[in-house]
């Protein structure tokens, strides 16, 4: 890897330490005669890193993070995370103690490579298409109003399922199940396995269950209510109307996360589990 790319969470800026870390990132990539831009603030729903990058890096949070690989979408870049926020489940690296050592393999590709299954979601009004956007963790349909439960109906490849009372719908990838779903009541999944989750949010029926689909399952939700929202890894929300109909696929691009440790996921859920 040669061409670096440090995104520093726009929460954090203005953390001494944080301002440490960049600098120090930067300068010794440098030595090595690596290529470094850096940007700092809010990566927005139109941001995307620049072409030619190798190598994302962001200095925050699982947010940060989050919205980073939505930037790079169907890009062939790696990201690594170094976690200056709350639970870190997304980042490698707490902080660095051997910044020589870190370069150092990073420029020999001395790592391992993870990826990890995005989604793809869609929002059509009378055969046209509204909204498309991209999600490593999760699409959620859910209300603009915080008084009324909103009604939707859920199909699966067109086969029509169940029609829903609740304050939402969240369709989660495996990297995705430990976030909201997880708080939803969905199931916890393993982050490189190939798989959706459909998790409905507080539904108004005791029978109601998650559900754990194929990768090449196709999700269509309808809402019945006019308000409603979907919304992909938490960005701004794009309002329904009722009677739309929102697809949501497994995508046809991943993410590529780095990995030095060889610290296993059931280790990184037991630790983060403790600080809940």
């Amino acid at each position: 890897m040669k061409n670096f790319y440090i995104i520093i969470s726009e929460y954090t800026t203005k953390v001494r330490a944080i301002s440490a870390t960049r600098n120090r990132l930067a300068e010794e990539l440098k030595k090595h005669g690596a290529n470094v831009d850096i940007y700092e603030g809010y990566l927005d729903r139109d941001f995307r890193i620049p072409d030619n990058v190798d190598c994302v890096i962001t200095v925050g949070g699982d947010g940060t993070m989050l919205r980073a690989s939505r930037a790079g979408f169907g890009m062939d870049v790696a990201f690594l995370g170094i976690n200056k926020g709350h639970m870190g489940y997304l980042t490698e690296l707490s902080q660095i103690d051997d910044y020589d050592e870190v370069i150092e393999r990073l420029m020999k590709d001395d790592f391992k490579i993870e990826e990890r299954m995005m989604l793809s979601a869609s929002a059509y009004r009378d055969g046209r298409r509204i909204y498309r956007d991209h999600a490593l963790n999760d699409v959620l349909i859910g209300k603009n109003d915080c008084v009324h439960m909103m009604t939707f109906e859920l199909y699966i490849n067109d086969t029509f399922i169940n029609s829903y009372r609740a304050d939402g719908v969240v369709v989660s990838s495996p990297t995705g199940s430990t976030c909201y779903s997880m708080s939803a009541g969905g199931p916890i999944a393993e982050p490189t396995s190939k798989l959706l989750l459909v998790t409905p949010i507080c539904p108004h029926a005791i029978n109601t269950r998650p559900l754990v689909l194929s990768p090449l399952d196709k999700v269509k939700i309808i809402p019945r209510h006019t308000t409603q929202l979907v919304s992909c890894d938490g960005a701004d929300g794009t309002d329904l109307e009722s009677g739309d109909e929102i697809i949501v696929t497994k995508s046809r691009s991943s993410m590529k996360f780095i990995r030095f440790k060889e610290t296993s996921f059931l280790d990184t859920l037991r630790d983060r589990m403790r600080y809940v």
